[in-house]
């Protein structure tokens, strides 16, 4: 499976009231419309993680792979 994702560090739900959150994404600059979710993934602390999955096109026009370090914003999509 050629997938990536990346964990939002906050809490989707106490933050926007919602598990699924539709966002507008930059990544490192480029845009995408996806969604943050939980997978049921929990970290070490027992606490939820919310994954933001980057495709793969992304990940080929901006030049990074697995374990390379991206910045990314998003906004909620109404």
């Amino acid at each position: 499976m050629d997938a990536a994702y990346i964990i939002v560090p906050i809490d989707i739900r106490a933050e926007f009231g919602k598990g699924r959150l539709k966002v507008h994404a930059q990544i490192d600059g480029t845009p995408y419309d996806g969604s943050i979710v939980n997978m049921g993934l929990k970290d070490s602390g027992g606490a939820i993680c919310y994954l933001l999955g980057i495709p793969k096109a992304i990940r080929s026009r901006i030049g990074k792979s697995f374990g390379d370090e991206i910045t990314v914003r998003f906004t909620e999509r109404t």
